[in-house]
């Protein structure tokens, strides 16, 4: 039998389907559903100490109500699956306080709903606010198409999960499956997905920024086969997390973990770069402004310095997520590594 190649998209993924050349279709349709069933989220180092409990604040606007008749119970199980690894590998397990929000606003940007839940609720009490609205008319494999963190902060909106979409993808790709097959490989695919869009977000309001090593969580796409944090992500998160639970560091920070308070920094073993970015995403460097090509020079010349030099971007509440990972991305094309997060 001739081998005939077809081209499938499953949630944001595209994949190649190979019928015969031995294989019926069911048994190649196996094998993609093996395949696109992603891992168990795991931590690379099990923390030794106490687990604290942090309070946060999640609201639900009128459209991610009306998308989730059990949105309480839907996002409690989402954050039991999250706690498992904020427990396992930070040492802090998330409780949530539920609020309606009246907010009707489905055309709205992620970063326009992010700036409204600043507006709405301070958070100056509890450990983080969630924001949750509408789902997008498709499915997204980009993170910031689903959800939006400060960089770094205590705020961040998420969207809702595309259930029909999704649905409908897995209807149409895997026609020869038992319905009870796609489904336990949907409720695993959901499952991963809104815990691990929600744990990049956190990421983000924990300092740690967009990373280039594939299939881990903070990467800007979103993978199937994410299982964990890459290691520099993961100590720009414990070092947030010691200021903020106001506990005594028990695991051994780098150079790059830092307060988010601005208050005060790891000392520094090579030369250090701050930069300060406003409200209006203006950068400044020593109360100098400096535009876009001269932060590229800049960064060239501090890693042709010094390979190790310590980029510190400091950015107030208000500052723009686009700004913030603009310069980030500046600092890690010239190839500069060790970055870290403060809040003005």
């Amino acid at each position: 039998m001739k081998s005939v190649a077809v081209l499938v998209v499953v949630c944001g993924c595209m994949s190649t389907m190979h019928f015969g050349g031995g294989k019926s279709a069911k048994e190649a349709q196996h094998d993609e559903a093996r395949d696109l069933t992603p891992p168990s989220l795991t931590v690379d180092h099990e923390w030794t100490g106490p687990i604290a409990t942090a309070k946060v604040r999640v609201y639900a606007d009128d459209d991610y109500r009306a998308q989730n008749m059990h949105w309480q119970q839907g996002f409690d199980e989402q954050l039991e699956y999250v706690n498992e690894v904020l427990a396992a590998g930070f040492g802090v397990r998330l409780v949530a306080d539920y609020r309606e929000w009246p907010r009707h606003a489905p055309g709205e940007t992620l970063e326009q709903a992010l700036a409204e839940l600043h507006e709405l609720d301070r958070g100056d009490d509890v450990f983080e606010v969630i924001g949750l609205t509408s789902s997008l008319s498709l499915v997204s494999a980009t993170f910031e198409n689903i959800g939006m963190g400060a960089l770094p902060g205590r705020h961040l909106v998420v969207r809702g999960y595309a259930d029909v979409f999704e649905r409908q993808a897995f209807d149409r790709a895997f026609t020869t499956l038992d319905q009870s097959e796609r489904e336990a490989m949907y409720v695993a695919r959901r499952r991963h997905k809104t815990a691990t869009v929600l744990l990049h977000e956190l990421g983000h309001t924990l300092g740690a920024p967009h990373v280039e090593e594939a299939d881990t969580i903070m990467n800007p796409a979103y993978s199937d086969h994410s299982a964990a944090f890459d290691a520099h992500s993961r100590e720009l998160m414990l070092a947030t997390l010691d200021e903020r639970l106001h506990r005594q560091s028990v695991h051994a920070a780098t150079a790059s973990a830092v307060t988010t308070s601005g208050e005060h920094y790891a000392a520094p073993a090579h030369a250090t770069l701050v930069i300060t970015v406003d409200a209006q995403g203006a950068a400044t460097v020593g109360g100098q402004s400096v535009d876009d090509d001269v932060m590229r020079r800049l960064m060239k010349i501090s890693y042709d310095d010094d390979h190790d030099t310590q980029v510190v971007v400091k950015a107030s509440k208000k500052t723009p997520h686009a700004a913030v990972v603009k310069i980030l991305d500046a600092a890690k094309a010239a190839g500069l590594t060790k970055l870290a997060m403060g809040v003005e």
